[in-house]
């Protein structure tokens, strides 16, 4: 015999004692655990939502959904074999394993590297969801088959996939086959039709993947699998099959839902992601989730927001929280919008723009922005009012939400340095352009984004993520999870002190003159932001927004279109400032105390504008207490705090001219600010003087001279002249000759 047969016929024999003793030591463990496993028949029979959540109180959380049992007769065939299908094909020939499905899945995750799919049975599912933790060994695997064999042997199949499918989680707060049926398309499991069935049996495979309200397309396509697995194992005809594939799978989950579905939803998807387990895993194995939840106060929203005197058109959102970020409470009348990014409009601004720019020194509240239109821009945005204001501070400008100052600010900032301190507020920015300004990114803004930034600016400038979760535990009582922010006031600083407390001031500004002015009856210390956004070439809005928050509590009010669909649009007169203000006025008079106050942090002074020194180039500062500068006085950053001030404090805008000659007439033409005089000279002889005008004048020479010369000056009262390019004119329309180009410039506290 050669040398190279021995070789193989010796690993063989080696190859074959080996497997001898795996397979002998693996018999051994499975009789022992076998002998050691007693199934426990009341764990299957006595089916309830096994995973628990607690209010702030550490009371458990009413749930909307108590298993309704239901009977296998109670349910549509053609449900039950949807599910058998796609989870288990052979669940009528095996007894309780499949080892042709075992290896065939060894196989598969072989080849892909990983493990790309399961080998569980309904009967282990069953198992799992009733029984097992959700550790990874072999152990447990070795458990769980056994369980299922004796699971078997004391069920028949009927009561098997009876129990199967009322034990099951398929998402939004619903266990079990007559839950899911109601809350979904609002039937009995009886009633269901071969699509709707397969539209369930879908679900369970990733209850978040495939949810029918937030994920209709993935879960309208995985029913199409489902259909396709029922026809090919001849569960069905060809004419079901193709008139199944017709239905539209609409969804028509009930408008009057429990008051903490909203809540237990979102606590729910974040204890899935704190734990890095799917939702499911989080029912099935027993969790209890401590949260922030108060029910007086979700009870409170929920009244306020659906106040048939108000009225509000469209779907409807409300969140409250803490201004250090714990949700208190939240409802929608669209679950959609439970996580859906959406661009509010000028609610944003104080995010994207204002922190921003205050945070790095651009502005401070009484810098002077040109409201007038942008030059040379491929963007040029019109205020609401379609009016140019002149010279406003940038506390005037965030008031009454002027989008051109906000364009500028932006520009100055630039878009990099602002995504740089947004994200760090929570927000999802990138690649992003001017329209930031107005409140537009290319990502848009969850709700709890929204809240998170405001919290950030309320919370001192620290970063606090909207939240639900205090603590988790395991099955056990062993906490697993606990919020640091809450034990330890643990949360990074991602603005300064004096950027958080000066934009508060400035939004408080808002309530007491501005867009929010409904809340200043509350007669209490608040800062809010209104947001519209419109529809582009329409009179209408598909979002009204209104952020507010006290010392102590922040509230997030919306309603507006939430299927984007033109035909559900809000009127014109719907925005975030009319009545969304009363929804916001009720909570807070009901939940604010009237003695708290922002406090004002020692980085922060305020400075008289009217006592300035200018032979000196010297500020002369105020106390924070002085009476008579509420109007003549303004907050600024030690930071920044400037140092002298140059009479261009109140600077005039360069000019830009523009001409042609037409008909033997020569017109000139400028931009115009109603603060300013503007003086037209011809070959250095004044012709015209221009006063309170806004927008675009043109001036007319009825008897130009070829080669004139004109030019024009604007100053404010005589003072601070500024003076515009020239403009050569020919009467042979030849040529337009341009010198003595203007350049813009930094200004101290202008641009």
């Amino acid at each position: 015999m050669s040398k190279p047969i021995k070789l193989i016929r010796k690993f063989l024999i080696i190859f074959a004692f080996t497997m001898l003793f795996v397979a002998l030591g693996g018999g051994i463990a499975f009789a022992l655990i076998w002998r050691s496993e007693t199934l426990d028949i009341s764990r299957l029979t006595t089916l309830s939502q096994t995973a628990t959540f607690y209010d702030s109180e550490q009371q458990l959380i009413d749930t909307q959904n108590n298993i309704k049992y239901c009977h296998i007769d109670q349910i549509n065939p053609n449900c039950i074999n949807a599910f058998i299908a796609v989870e288990d094909k052979n669940f009528y020939r095996h007894h309780g394993i499949s080892l042709p499905r075992i290896a065939k899945a060894f196989i598969n995750n072989l080849a892909a590297g990983y493990s790309k799919e399961g080998a569980s049975t309904i009967t282990q599912q069953l198992v799992k969801n009733t029984y097992l933790t959700n550790e990874k060994t072999l152990q447990r695997k070795i458990r769980e088959a056994i369980l299922a064999l004796k699971v078997e042997q004391n069920f028949t199949k009927e009561e098997i996939i009876e129990l199967y499918l009322n034990a099951i989680y398929f998402g939004n707060n619903n266990y079990g086959i007559a839950n899911a049926s109601e809350f979904y398309y609002n039937k009995t499991p009886a009633e269901l039709t071969i699509a709707e069935s397969a539209g369930l049996a879908g679900i369970i495979k990733n209850p978040t993947k495939y949810d029918p309200i937030l994920n209709h397309n993935n879960f309208k396509n995985r029913a199409h699998l489902i259909l396709k697995l029922m026809y090919e194992q001849n569960l069905i005809s060809t004419l079901e099959y193709e008139n199944a594939l017709k239905e539209s799978l609409e969804i028509k989950t009930p408008q009057t839902l429990w008051l903490g579905t909203n809540y237990q939803t979102m606590a729910l998807k974040e204890a899935a992601k704190i734990l890095n387990l799917s939702e499911n895993d989080i029912i099935n194995y027993g969790y209890q989730i401590d949260t922030y939840y108060q029910p007086e106060k979700q009870q409170l929203l929920y009244d306020s927001i659906n106040n048939s005197e108000y009225d509000l058109d469209g779907e409807k959102f409300a969140l409250l929280s803490s201004t250090n970020g714990q949700i208190q409470a939240l409802w929608t009348s669209n679950p959609t919008l439970l996580t859906a990014r959406r661009n509010f409009g000028s609610v944003m601004k104080p995010l994207l723009v204002y922190a921003p720019a205050l945070e790095l020194g651009i502005i401070q509240p009484a810098t002077l922005i040109d409201d007038s239109p942008l030059i040379d821009s491929d963007f040029n945005p019109q205020n609401f009012d379609d009016k140019y204001h002149g010279l406003v501070s940038a506390r005037e400008s965030l008031v009454h939400s002027y989008n051109v100052p906000a364009v500028k600010i932006l520009n100055a900032t630039t878009i990099e340095a602002a995504t740089v301190i947004g994200n760090k507020m929570g927000l999802n920015l990138e690649n992003e352009n001017l329209s930031m300004a107005l409140g537009n990114t290319s990502q848009g803004t969850t709700f709890l984004e929204l809240a998170g930034g405001y919290q950030t600016i309320a919370n001192q400038g620290k970063y606090t993520p909207a939240r639900f979760i205090r603590s988790i535990r395991d099955r056990n009582g062993q906490t697993v999870y606990f919020d640091l922010t809450n034990k330890y006031n643990y949360a990074p600083q991602v603005l300064t002190t004096d950027t958080s407390f000066l934009l508060t001031d400035m939004l408080i500004d808002t309530v007491k003159n501005g867009t929010a002015r409904k809340l200043a009856p509350l007669n209490i210390e608040i800062a809010a932001k209104t947001g519209t956004t419109e529809r582009k070439n329409t009179n209408t809005n598909t979002d009204a927004t209104l952020v507010s928050y006290t010392p102590e509590n922040l509230l997030v009010v919306w309603h507006g279109n939430a299927t984007m669909k033109p035909e559900n649009d809000l009127p014109s007169g719907a925005t975030g400032g009319s009545k969304l203000a009363y929804v916001a006025k009720d909570i807070h008079k009901t939940i604010s105390n009237s003695n708290a106050t922002f406090i004002c942090p020692n980085s922060v002074k305020m400075i008289r504008l009217d006592n300035l020194d200018y032979q000196n180039g010297k500020l002369n500062l105020a106390s924070n207490n002085t009476p008579d500068c509420e109007t003549t006085s303004d907050l600024f950053s030690n930071r920044y705090q400037p140092t002298s001030v140059s009479e261009n404090y109140l600077t005039t805008t360069p000019t830009l001219l523009d001409g042609k000659v037409i008909d033997n007439k020569a017109q000139i033409w400028f931009e115009t600010l109603p603060h300013q005089t503007y003086e037209i000279y011809k070959n250095n002889t004044l012709q015209a003087v221009i006063r309170h005008k806004s927008g675009t004048y043109t001036f007319i020479d009825n008897s130009p001279q070829s080669n004139n010369t004109y030019y024009v000056t604007a100053s404010i009262n005589g003072k601070y002249p500024q003076i515009s390019n020239e403009i050569i004119l020919y009467l042979d329309n030849k040529q337009d000759v341009y010198n003595k180009p203007i350049e813009s410039k930094r200004i101290p506290w202008y641009f």
